[in-house]
């Protein structure tokens, strides 16, 4: 398929002579940021935050997190097939950024294991926040690498005046995915309501290319698959379905909620991701031609509480979450199917806020955090023991203002204990962080920032394959962690890892002229990795959890301007990011960290029309880790546009297409551990119609 119709349509759509409006006239409005506990816009908060709503989220929208998230700055999609695309902040992902829903932890198994999506739903997200760097102050040493806060409204803390609600279809082409999304909101004297539904499947991923890249296999002296597949992934189809239903009694001074919520998803691994072998402990049969798959459910219950006070205190936030999570891993062959593998993760977690008046110039709030997790693997895959974790934190930030300089300080104190059979192991973190912004001019402020953050290592960096409690000494009977094809073997004497965070930034973020640029040096200490020791068991690479010193070193930089000398409704966006990752105790790269990327968008507002074309570059990443190949770059095209047709009252209709790889380049990211295994989607067009009321 030719570029040429979507130029033609990009064209047709510029030019159309529907009432026309500037960018400049648009009204500026900010939402009070859930993630920043003294409700500040993003702008105003020292934390480097961006937010993704409105038509915004709504055009990224995609089937993870990840994928939704990849066009900001900073933030890329670590993917395990199609089924599985989790975030990374700043070349840092997986048990390094905490994934929230609505403040409060997702409480699923993505941070365990690469091949685990995280339950957090894009399709029904009022707006995604994203804190770039670490936020372990806020929201605990899980933090160290950013915060993805999916906020939603399952829980409403507003009357509304009347009942609202939207109704949305989707289907993109490259895997033939159906999406259907509904969500209804009203009220009843002093109770508001929410519900909302999902149904989305899809059939194999359509790739360019190959499926294996075994020229890259080759080159690494890794063994070639006798079977491979081009234009499309085995294996990769996948279904999810879920629905909530939440409600709140809401007074004069406060509110409280609760909601619950169902959750179901089946994906496939890429052929590849799970390596099968002549033999397997205890002397089971392999199962050479099976297909792995996974299938998820989760029963989440969430109580949410505001209410405003007198004296010292000024206002109560309260969170409590209740996630029931489980998935099991299938093996299907032929006709037959074998449960693998179940995981289970029953988690609570609970956070409080209270916010007191200001002090003369001096406002802030103090927190108060706990969680309590029992986690556990059964099967041929259960290389971690069942655990009871448990944490309890406490926190406090304050700000200052004064005249164009705001100040913020905080403090976190943090105990995290994980008890595995006869053995318990309790280590403290303490985190702090000192900003300040300074508002040059009324239009733009500069950021200064420095953060102390610790994390505590898991669970699996710890007990992976341990044995008694101690580092395993025979690995004999190990269990390979087949989602990396190898033998992980934890370490109980692991310390805490240590970052020393140092962040300057420029923003511009009222005119025609908006700007950010932010530069960044992150020195950690005994940084937690996963290394392979060249040693094989039955064909199965032993990798060690240990830890050495690194540094990241990055930059992120986005500008969007006018062209009014072309058309007064045209705009253009250019941006940049890069992260540089090294070991700095001896030599070495940090694997799977992104490459550098830069590009360019053109945005046309029109009436009910928007059009939006972006060309994004990413560089060949040569800067590898250890057993690590190159990735060649690529370049992305993207256009998506909506068209709004207003009917009676606040109905509206809006038609929209968002599409994705026009050039069909064959695209493999360098954060993927499949890299070499399953590509990124090919050529894709999705379309859909939404009807709001």
């Amino acid at each position: 398929m030719t570029l040429r119709p979507y130029w033609v349509a990009l064209m047709a759509a510029t030019n159309l002579n529907a009432a026309a409006y500037a960018a400049s006239d648009k009204q500026h409005i900010e939402e009070v940021i859930v993630s920043a506990p003294l409700a500040k816009s993003a702008s105003d908060s020292a934390l480097p935050i961006a937010v993704l709503s409105g038509e915004a989220l709504r055009q990224e929208a995609a089937s993870s997190l990840g994928e939704t998230l990849s066009n900001e700055i900073g933030v890329h999609s670590a993917s395990f097939g199609s089924g599985v695309g989790n975030p990374v902040i700043r070349g840092q992902g997986g048990n390094r950024v905490r994934v929230l829903q609505d403040g409060v932890g997702s409480l699923d198994a993505a941070d365990i294991s690469p091949d685990h999506s995280y339950t957090a739903e894009p399709l029904l997200a009022d707006r995604i926040e994203i804190i770039r760097g670490p936020a372990t102050l806020l929201y605990g040493n899980g933090a160290i690498g950013g915060v993805i806060n999916v906020v939603d409204n399952r829980i409403p803390d507003t009357l509304p005046e009347a009942i609202s609600g939207a109704i949305e279809t989707r289907h993109a082409t490259a895997n033939d995915q159906n999406s259907s999304v509904f969500r209804l909101d009203g009220g009843l004297g002093q109770f508001a309501w929410h519900a909302d539904g999902l149904y989305r499947d899809s059939n194999n991923l359509d790739i360019a290319g190959s499926a294996i890249d075994t020229e890259a296999l080759a080159a690494a002296g890794e063994e070639l698959p006798e079977e491979n597949t081009r234009g499309y992934i085995g294996n990769s189809n996948k279904r999810s379905d879920a629905w909530t239903v939440g409600g709140s009694w809401i007074g004069q001074r406060g509110f409280i909620g609760l909601s619950v919520n169902r959750a179901n998803n089946n994906y496939g691994l890429p052929p590849g991701a799970h390596e099968e072998h002549e033999s397997t402990p205890g002397g089971e049969e392999p199962h050479e031609d099976a297909n792995i798959r996974l299938d998820m459910e989760q029963e989440r219950i969430d109580l949410k509480g505001g209410l405003e006070l007198e004296g010292f205190f000024k206002e109560l936030d309260l969170r409590l979450s209740r996630n029931d999570y489980q998935h099991r891993e299938l093996e299907q062959s032929g006709s037959a199917t074998e449960v693998g593998t179940v995981f289970k993760n029953k988690a609570s977690e609970g956070r409080m806020v209270l916010r007191h008046n200001p002090l003369g110039s001096w406002q802030g709030a103090i927190g108060l955090q706990l969680g309590d997790r029992d986690f556990s693997a059964v099967g041929e895959e259960a290389f971690i023991p069942p655990a009871d974790i448990r944490s309890a934190a406490l926190f406090l930030v304050e700000e200052l203002a004064l005249n164009r300089w705001t100040y913020e300080f905080g403090l976190r104190a943090e105990q995290q204990s994980i008890h595995i059979s006869d053995c318990k192991k309790e280590q403290d973190t303490y985190s702090a962080s000192a900003s300040a912004l300074w508002d040059f001019r009324d239009d733009s402020s500069a950021l200064f920032a420095l953060n102390r953050s610790e994390r505590a290592p898991t669970v699996e960096e710890l007990y992976s394959n341990s044995q008694n409690c101690n580092r395993a000494g025979n690995l004999n009977n190990a269990i390979e962690h087949a989602a990396t094809a190898r033998i992980e073997v934890g370490d109980p004497e692991l310390d805490k890892e240590l970052s020393h965070n140092l962040e300057i930034g420029l923003r511009k973020t009222l005119g025609t002229v908006t700007a950010e640029l932010s530069l960044y040096h992150n020195e950690i200490q005994n940084y937690t990795y996963l290394q392979d020791s060249g040693v094989e068991i039955d064909e199965v690479e032993v990798a060690n959890f240990q830890q050495r010193n690194a540094a990241f070193t990055g930059y992120e930089f986005q500008v969007v301007l006018p062209l009014s000398l072309l058309h007064k409704n045209l705009s253009a966006e250019l941006f940049s990011d890069y992260v540089r990752a090294r070991f700095t105790e001896g030599r070495g790269n940090v694997p799977r960290i992104p490459a550098q990327r830069f590009g360019s968008a053109l945005h046309y507002h029109a009436g009910n029309w928007s059009t939006h074309l972006r060309l994004t570059q990413v560089r060949e990443q040569d800067k590898n880790g250890d057993n690590e190949s190159s990735t060649p770059g690529y370049t992305l095209v993207e256009f998506s546009g909506d068209y709004h047709i207003a009917l009676r009252g606040q109905q509206e209709i809006t038609l929209f297409v968002k599409a994705r790889n026009l050039l069909n380049e064959e695209i493999r990211s360098h954060t993927s551990l499949l890299k070499n295994f399953a590509p990124e989607a090919g050529q894709n067009i999705e379309s859909g119609i939404r009807f709001t009321f």
